[in-house]
């Protein structure tokens, strides 16, 4: 499916803001390369739901919505405050009573919500919300994130108003009281250090056979994104009994390489004996690059800067579409992390650097933004050890920061199934001893056992980032939203003076753009020499970021203010919602 809205008026008997809407939402939020299918809209005692561009994936009952992949589904799972079903999902539930919003415990699917004096607007898409609120306030909270993690950071949305359910939350509304009041499950099962290696290794086989076993989906109309990795593979061996089609994409003729995602993944599919396809994508796929990046921040809502897997216009996805699948099945996981030594690298395997990282605090103050907090719940434990930290952060936050928002830039066109993520896969992950996760060590154990013959790939089939944004028209857009006031009301002039000098010396190919240049750079001769000698002494103890990174994730950033402005913008000013009314949180 696409995009899921509800919305739940404080009346019953009033109209909500998504009755006349859900028409107009279809539209909009739809890709523009596809024409969307028609919303299934459902409307009962002050409740509307809808989904936008529904498929046969689409899982409702009443006015209650279920998104992802549920594992043997239970008979009530669309009952607010009932247990919940194993898998990997996100759900909206509704009755007369209650409405319930639920994150997986890991946030693999993204809901976010608004309450306001008279409706709870709830919705896998920010912009669906912006658009009933019918207007939209910008949270400058987001920013230092964007820029530091490439993401919208652990918690928050574009919108002041709007809040992400969090891992493991649900979120209730009793409707009678107009309450909200939020419980966070923890999970329970802890490391079990007196089983043997065999034992562990068994049980994570047997577990993660269980998992693919009770999903039940029709295999003609599902394919698997297959790579050249371990994750992918092993799902292949799991599911190949079910009739499963493979696709992979990549730069023409990668799948001939020897190594490369592209050709690993070929000889997987013939040494399973399914069928595959390779799909090739260019970056001069679609003639106008304006078009790519109009269509990866419209589809994909700006929460994360990962262009280069789409940008062929996103090509791929209307092949997968206009074809008629469903969905496709990605392995996506929490096995475990490799090995780090630094708190660094832990928050950067987890899509949590901060500005800090990169820049010194003469840099961050003349950026004007919020101080950039981390949240508590993600700090390490006093008695956490560095690997547990790595993988519960993995856990918490990238996978629903990082890898849920990847998602969202695929399901305008298909849904997406990650059985890997089942939470009694994650249960069992859990209780592994840190060697065992440390390098994802007992399930590769697994992977190689099943394909002892074919090698893991040395190198991606994609595009790098860096390549679509060298290319000299995409360098121009990103120098003209620099020179735009909307770019201007956002950004200070020292940020947008060093994006632009980075872009231009891409452009004019006159000079490297090296750390080492800082001190002749427009901030640099702005610092006297001997500050500049000692700022950069430390500086090149830093982690680097590349300034072409940078400036793409401040057109990012601006571009996006204007995408959730005409969202705004479609629903006229005397329909607006009025004012917020928190309740209890």
């Amino acid at each position: 499916m696409t995009r899921a809205v509800l919305v739940v008026s404080r009346d019953p008997k009033a109209p909500n803001s998504l009755d006349s809407y859900a028409d107009v939402l279809n539209r909009n939020l739809a890709a523009d390369n596809i024409d969307p299918r028609p919303p299934t809209v459902i409307q009962r005692s002050g409740v509307t739901a809808a989904v936008l561009n529904p498929s046969a994936t689409s899982r409702t009952q009443g006015a209650s919505i279920a998104i992802g992949t549920l594992l043997d589904p239970i008979g009530d799972w669309h009952a607010p405050g009932a247990p919940l079903p194993d898998g990997s999902f996100a759900l909206l539930r509704a009755d007369d009573t209650h409405v319930e919003l639920v994150a997986d415990g890991v946030g693999s699917r993204t809901l976010w919500y608004a309450v306001t004096d008279y409706e709870l607007i709830a919705s896998t898409s920010q912009r669906a919300i912006v658009t009933l609120l019918g207007s939209f306030e910008p949270n400058r909270d987001v920013l230092p994130w964007m820029l530091s993690a490439g993401t919208l950071g652990p918690l928050d949305g574009w919108d002041a108003r709007v809040k992400r359910v969090q891992p493991g939350e649900r979120v209730l509304l009793d409707r009678s009281r107009w309450r909200v009041k939020s419980t966070v499950e923890q999970p329970s099962p802890s490391p079990e250090p007196d089983l043997s290696h065999d034992a562990h290794r068994e049980r994570l086989r047997s577990t993660v056979s269980d998992a693919c076993r009770r999903w039940s989906f029709d295999a003609r109309k599902w394919i698997l994104t297959l790579s050249g990795g371990a994750d992918s593979r092993s799902l292949l061996c799991l599911l190949r009994d079910r009739g499963i089609e493979t696709v992979t994409w990549g730069l023409p003729h990668s799948d001939e390489k020897d190594g490369n995602d592209a050709q690993v993944a070929r000889e997987v599919a013939r040494i399973v004996g399914v069928p595959h396809r390779f799909i090739a994508i260019e970056a001069g796929a679609v003639s106008d690059p304006e078009v790519v990046l109009r269509r990866f921040l419209a589809l994909g809502e700006g929460r994360v800067d990962r262009i280069s897997g789409y940008v062929d216009g996103f090509g791929v996805w209307k092949t997968l579409f206009e074809e008629g699948f469903d969905g496709v099945i990605r392995g996506d996981h929490a096995f475990g992390s490799e090995l780090v030594r630094s708190a660094y690298a832990v928050r950067s395997k987890t899509s949590l650097t901060t500005l800090a990282d990169y820049f010194g605090a003469s840099e961050i103050e003349s950026f004007e933004f919020p101080e950039q907090r981390m949240p508590e719940a993600l700090t390490r434990a006093p008695a956490e050890t560095g690997a547990a930290w790595r993988d519960r952060l993995f856990r918490m936050s990238r996978i629903p920061t990082f890898l849920a928002a990847l998602t969202d830039l695929k399901t305008p066109y298909v849904d997406v199934g990650n059985p890997l993520l089942a939470r009694s896969v994650l249960d069992c992950v859990r209780a592994l001893p840190d060697e065992l996760r440390t390098g994802k060590r007992l399930w590769r154990e697994l992977v190689r056992a099943q394909l002892p013959e074919v090698a893991i790939a040395r190198r991606v089939a994609i595009p790098s980032v860096t390549d679509f944004l060298k290319e000299r028209r995409v360098l121009q857009l990103l120098l003209d939203e620099l020179a735009s006031d909307r770019a201007a009301s956002i950004f200070t002039p020292t940020l947008r003076a060093r994006c632009r000098e980075a872009l231009v010396g891409v452009l004019n190919t006159k000079r490297s753009m090296r750390r080492t240049d800082w001190g002749e750079t427009w901030l640099g001769r702005a610092v006297p020499a001997h500050v500049r000698a000692v700022v950069g002494d430390w500086r090149s103890k830093r982690p680097e970021m590349e300034p072409l990174v940078l400036a793409f994730r401040v057109f990012v950033a601006s571009r996006m203010q204007a995408v959730l402005g005409a969202d705004a913008a479609t629903r006229p000013a005397e329909h607006a919602a009025p004012a917020l009314a928190w309740g209890s949180r």
